[in-house]
């Protein structure tokens, strides 16, 4: 899979790949290497999440070849869009399940076969088995990281892994490989997630415009439109575009762009989001802003960031081996050689000196338990109700002394109830209820629901109504058992001049209480 745009000028030019088999910051790492001395590379830059790869370049020094060629030494695949390849990913990714599956059964029959006091050589035969299919992933990345002469994490553990296998501790080396590659399956789940979680957003816009120009109405690609084109929203659809009201109102449903609960009223003149979800009118837009630049797509651009932001002791954990690692080989390497040249020492004795050194200053419980930990915590989030995107936040939030919120709704549940009922004129609160119910039982909208739910809970009787209208962005009326009733908001009630002095005085004492006021009255 691979989404590539190309733009030359000149010499220079930018191409956007997709990359298949990046998973993790360790490939991420491997790529940058290579394309910091690759000859005509001008700028580059990977999205993890998203596995892309955005490289400017001298086209006379580079082609779309060679790129693809590099990220292959890396041991990836980068294809250009119009090429379209057979994608691997899927199976890459079954595999790596298996073989994950087959070391952690291999693993635990080996413990079960020691306790047991099996033979020695079951036990043996099945540690084997788990370091040999948990070991491809390290292996692999390895290989990597020492072509480009660097050594990460993925070269110490398989040093002390070799180590310990050299020393006849099978054990200790499945241990080792198993626990390292399953701490690294849980990364690459924790990416996949947040990937899962861009494409939920990025199918919040629909893929189609209704555009109206001279010709009439007609559909078309979103990525199609234009600036100040005039695209027609009917009810119950999503925006698909950023833009500027000029005809119709409605109420908006923007709680999966902003969070708001309830719907906000749209007319000519407000701005409504791409992603937002039109009410009960039609609304004529004008588009303000290209598919690539609407708030939804900058929405998506800062969760792309915000997950691919690892841990700060992830990022210790990565710098430190980065040193560690060589130091504790030409320590291990000295302490094989030196004794016995030197001193005579036993090469026997040293070699195995030199192995165990190698095998105990690998800090295994660093390695493995820095992402399995960052990746718990927030999966136990996330079963919460609470998103925090990337392990970054989830470390910040300890040095967290005070929080502001800047709206009640953040607060609060996002679901309207009726808290009190007010009625005037010597009518009984409960008839004054089922008359507003009686209206508003077909309503969607979330005030609608809340009152006929409050009905339903007291078991009020709401008759049949007729001539039911919606009142955009201020109310509904209808007619109730011959009688005409209209509800809504403290505008429709100015409007219609059904509202006293004393009225507005309560309406304003409500609102400062945080409280949304609805208005009944009937003929």
């Amino acid at each position: 899979m691979v989404a590539a745009v190309c733009t030359v000028c000149e010499l220079h030019a930018e191409s956007t790949f997709r990359i298949e088999g990046m998973d993790c910051r360790e490939e991420v790492a491997l790529i940058e290497r290579r394309f910091k001395h690759l000859p005509g590379v001008e700028d580059f830059s990977a999205d993890l999440i998203g596995q892309r790869l955005h490289v400017k370049y001298d086209a006379a020094k580079l082609s779309t070849a060679a790129i693809a060629a590099a990220v292959a030494d890396a041991g990836l695949r980068a294809w250009l869009e119009h090429e379209e390849p057979v994608p691997s990913g899927d199976k890459a990714s079954r595999r790596r399940t298996l073989l994950l599956a087959v070391a952690a059964g291999a693993f635990v029959s080996g413990g079960i076969a020691t306790l047991a006091n099996a033979p020695g050589w079951v036990s043996t035969l099945l540690f084997a088995v788990s370091s040999a299919a948990g070991a491809p992933p390290t292996v692999r990345k390895a290989w990597q990281a020492v072509k480009s002469r660097s050594f990460d994490i993925n070269v110490l553990m398989l040093i002390a892994a070799s180590g310990a296998i050299v020393l006849g501790q099978w054990s200790e080396a499945s241990a080792v490989v198993f626990l390292f590659a399953l701490a690294q399956t849980l990364e690459a789940r924790t990416i996949e997630r947040a990937r899962t979680a861009v494409r939920a957003l990025m199918e919040l816009t629909p893929a189609e415009a209704l555009v109206r120009d001279e010709s009439g109405d007609r559909v078309m690609p979103v990525d199609e439109v234009s600036l100040g084109s005039l695209i027609l929203v009917k009810p119950g659809e999503k925006v698909p575009l950023d833009g500027e009201v000029v005809a119709g109102a409605s109420a908006v449903n923007q709680a999966p762009v902003t969070g708001e609960s309830l719907p906000s009223d749209k007319g000519p003149g407000d701005e409504v989001f791409a992603g937002s979800i039109n009410g009960g009118g039609a609304l004529e837009v004008r588009v303000t802003r290209y598919r690539r630049d609407t708030t939804l797509a900058r929405i998506i651009y800062l969760v792309e960031q915000a997950q691919a932001q690892r841990a700060p002791s992830q990022t210790f954990v990565e710098k430190f081996a980065s040193v560690y690692t060589p130091a504790v080989i030409v320590l291990a390497v000295g302490l094989f050689l030196i004794p016995p040249i030197l001193f005579g020492g036993s090469w026997n004795t040293w070699t195995y000196r030199a192995l165990v050194l190698l095998v105990v200053s690998c800090p295994c419980a660093l390695v493995i338990s820095t992402p399995v930990s960052v990746v718990a915590a927030l999966a136990g989030a996330a079963r919460k109700g609470v998103l925090i995107k990337g392990g970054v936040h989830l470390e910040r939030a300890g040095q967290v002394r005070c929080v502001a919120f800047d709206k009640t709704g953040t607060l609060t549940r996002g679901v309207p109830h009726v808290v009190g009922v007010v009625a005037l004129n010597g009518m009984p609160d409960n008839a004054v209820v089922a008359l507003a119910a009686s209206v508003e039982r077909r309503s969607e909208h979330p005030i609608a629901q809340a009152i006929v739910k409050y009905a339903e809970s007291h078991s009020l009787e709401m008759a049949a109504a007729s001539d039911v209208a919606s009142l955009t962005g201020r109310g509904a009326e209808g007619n109730v058992a011959g009688v005409r009733v209209v509800l809504g908001n403290h505008r429709l009630f100015e409007e219609r001049s059904l509202c006293s002095d004393d009225l507005h005085a309560g309406l304003v004492a409500l609102n400062a209480r945080g409280q949304t006021p609805v208005l009944v009255a009937r003929d």
